[in-house]
Parts: C-alpha cells; structure tokens; sequence
C-alpha cells in the first residue's frame, strides 16, 4: 500500500505563461494621433452643426396661454366635441391637437374626465 505525504513545496508551472504583446513606441505614437484626430473631428462637427451649442435665450416676457375646460358627460367623444368647437377646422387636426395637450393614449372618453380644450 502507498501512503500520501502531503508536502509544503509549491512547485512552477510547467508550461510559460503567455503574456499580451508589448505596443512598441512607434505603435502608441499612432493610436494617440488617431485618438486626437477622433475627438478632434468629433469637436469640429458637432461646432458646425450646433448639436453641442445651445441656442435658448431667456426674455423678460411672459407669455400666456388660455385653454378651455370640459368635464365629459355620458355619450360625448372628441367629435362631437370638435363639432362643437372647432366647427371652421378639420376635425382630425383639432383631436389630434386635444389629445396631445391632455396626454391622452387613446380618443377614448369616460364621463366625469375633464380635459382642456384649446382656446380658438
């Protein structure tokens, strides 16, 4: 019979271990000036075409804005609504405009719910 006798020793690997490539001088020289043209385009561009300047300026007036109300009964929808309201404009422009304003999913309305209505 064997017996194990455990040791202490720690022993080197047996096959070399491989390390990633050295990027010589030459190399680094490269990937820095085409990183410098890069951010440099990048700059140059976004100058040209204003996505990095804002253009908001800030006045000293005030401007208001006037919406009508409605609290919807039982039977109304939006076109009998546009009817009623916008009769001189298309009612599809008009609906689409209430439903932006109020932040509605769907044209579907319950009774009770209140919405704006744009002032004319």
């Amino acid at each position: 019979m064997s017996t194990y006798t455990p040791t202490t020793r720690f022993t080197r690997p047996t096959t070399r271990v491989q390390t990633a490539p050295a990027v010589s001088a030459q190399g680094r020289r490269f990937l820095r000036t085409v990183l410098v043209l890069a951010v440099a385009t990048a700059a140059g561009l976004s100058a040209v075409t204003g996505l990095g300047a804002g253009s908001a300026t800030a006045t000293g007036s005030t401007s208001s804005v006037e919406f009508k109300y409605v609290t919807i009964s039982a039977g109304q929808t939006l076109w009998s609504l546009a009817a009623l309201n916008a009769p001189e404009q298309d009612p599809r422009d008009w609906i689409a405009e209430v439903i932006d304003l109020n932040g509605l999913t769907t044209a579907e309305l319950a009774p009770g719910q209140r919405i704006a209505l744009p002032a004319n």
